[in-house]
């Protein structure tokens, strides 16, 4: 059976995996400039050196930085870390995903790691082992972590300077009441706030990298989610956080079904299963169907399965009342960027309202019946909105009566924002005595991924790309002459299969004597 814990920090990741010699740093791109994520303890925000860093699909944080912040001592011995919380005694080891809390085996999502003579582990060992509540904000581009162990309530209420912050999973959504509510749980608290029309929503996919503005019926029950109250107890700001994860079924078996890229997806009795829009158990479920799946990114629970299978029943079910769903389609046969279009075209019973979903990335929108039992919609790519590989589903009700649902038989994918080129060798101004050094870039990119043969490297104005290797990780380049003493000034350039692009210009010096 999976270990829950190594869920949570696949989730926390937007960015692809690179090798362990070109591990990006923890950062996002702000225009040209790279932003380190920060780090907040229990409301103060530290220095930022070393950041925390995504390394091989993973957020990982400097683990002596924050023990010691938590007021806890650290003792180093051959890559065997121990601390002591409380009455706890907390090991942890170098390249063993294995921490040990009074001797009981705690799995994280990632092995510790040394990196730059810095000792990394993932966010999670914070919560699994020290009892700290630690999460990844993306709006905020910042690990905030919550310590029970300096005095701060573990019921997921934390003050702050303007009033207060509340987390937990959603387990209620009551939009009929006045005015709505919304319940959270977090451990053993429960608690059910009010919330205004004039509180903002921002509903995030940390996983797509997606941060959109919503309502309060955009939030999902088993998201993990974020209340700002004012200092009247007013909720102002609600962040609304998920996890996202697909790809196609290579095995499934005892509860279980397995991705094709190895992880594991484990789903409960609280878990939603769908096949070509229609409800299905997990028995359902074949190898070669593609999924996309919906996670809580505080416990790892899995929330939503969403199945497509092309020629499986689903689309073309007419019921005994005789509403249906034909087909619904869409139009788009590239991703797009932001600011370009496609249009959704819903063909079945006549009469009705019809709306649809993006794979469970955008649920709800509106079709409208232009010509009897035909309803069209047109859908813009807004920035900030990054999925792959989406079907649409369809709904369509009449006089009260459901149709089944549909599905598409193409898939959706956009990209607003252009990859990052994150890390990239010799850094800017180094100097190096090497006549023939090797020059390299690494990318991060959006949910769609860098298209390969995008990339290019120019030096001193010339064009070396046909002697470079390229992948949709990064680009390398060895000079096959030497190079004379003086400046190497380097032009990497890629592009996302939607065609955005990003260009890093740098200069380094060889000076050999």
């Amino acid at each position: 059976m999976i270990h829950r814990s190594i869920w949570v920090l696949a989730a926390l990741c937007a960015v692809a995996s690179v090798s362990a010699a070109a591990a990006p740093p923890a950062a996002r791109a702000v225009g040209r400039k790279i932003e380190p994520i920060s780090i907040v303890i229990d409301g103060t925000k530290l220095a930022v050196d070393p950041p925390p860093r995504f390394y091989k699909d993973h957020l990982l944080v400097p683990v002596r930085r924050i023990i010691e912040a938590l007021g806890l001592g650290f003792d180093d011995e051959n890559g065997r870390i121990v601390t002591h919380a409380a009455y706890k005694t907390i090991e942890l080891r170098v390249g063993s995903r294995l921490a040990h809390v009074d001797g009981r085996a705690v799995v994280l999502d990632s092995a510790p790691v040394e990196i730059g003579y810095t000792l990394y582990a993932p966010l999670r060992f914070f919560t699994a082992a020290l009892g700290a509540q630690a999460s990844f904000d993306r709006q905020t581009n910042s690990v905030d972590i919550v310590s029970t162990l300096i005095g701060r309530s573990g019921n997921g209420i934390v003050a702050n300077g303007s009033g207060e912050e509340e987390i937990g999973t959603v387990t209620a959504v009551d939009e009929n009441s006045v005015p709505s509510t919304i319940t959270l749980t977090y451990n053993a608290s429960v608690r059910t706030l009010n919330v205004n029309a004039s509180a903002e929503v921002v509903v995030q996919d940390v996983n797509a990298d997606t941060s959109n503005p919503g309502t309060i019926g955009d939030v999902h029950v088993g998201d993990f989610t974020h209340l700002y109250l004012d200092r009247s107890g007013n909720v102002e700001r609600i962040v609304d956080a998920y996890g996202s994860r697909g790809g196609r079924i290579a095995a499934v078996g005892d509860g279980e079904l397995v991705l094709g890229d190895g992880h594991v997806i484990a789903p409960d009795k609280a878990t939603s299963v769908s096949l070509n829009g229609s409800a299905a158990t997990l028995r359902d479920l074949r190898v070669g169907d593609a999924v996309t799946v919906r996670y809580n990114i505080d416990s790892s629970e899995v929330r939503q399965i969403v199945a497509t299978r092309p020629g499986a029943p689903g689309s073309t079910v007419v019921p005994a009342s005789g509403i249906a769903i034909v087909s619904i389609e869409a139009d788009a046969t590239a991703p797009l960027r932001a600011g370009e279009s496609f249009t959704v075209t819903l063909r079945g019973t006549p009469g009705g309202e019809a709306t649809y979903d993006i794979g469970p990335y955008l649920v709800g929108l509106p079709l409208t019946e232009n010509t009897p039992g035909v309803y069209t919609a047109v859908y813009t790519a807004s920035a900030g909105v990054s999925f792959a590989d989406a079907p649409i589903f369809g709904h369509l009700e009449v006089d009260g009566t459901q149709a089944p649902a549909a599905e598409s038989q193409a898939t959706i994918s956009v990209s607003s924002v252009p990859p990052v080129v994150s890390d990239y060798a010799p850094g800017d101004g180094a100097v190096v005595n090497d006549s023939r050094p090797s020059i390299y870039a690494t990318f991060d990119s959006s949910a769609i991924g860098v298209n390969p043969s995008s990339a290019s490297i120019a030096v001193n104005g010339h064009d070396v790309t046909p002697a470079s290797v390229r992948t949709a990780r990064f680009i390398e380049y060895t000079p096959g002459i030497a190079y004379p003493d003086g400046p190497m000034h380097v032009v990497v350039r890629v592009s996302d299969r939607a065609g955005n692009t990003a260009v890093k210009r740098w200069t380094f010096f060889i000076k050999t004597r």
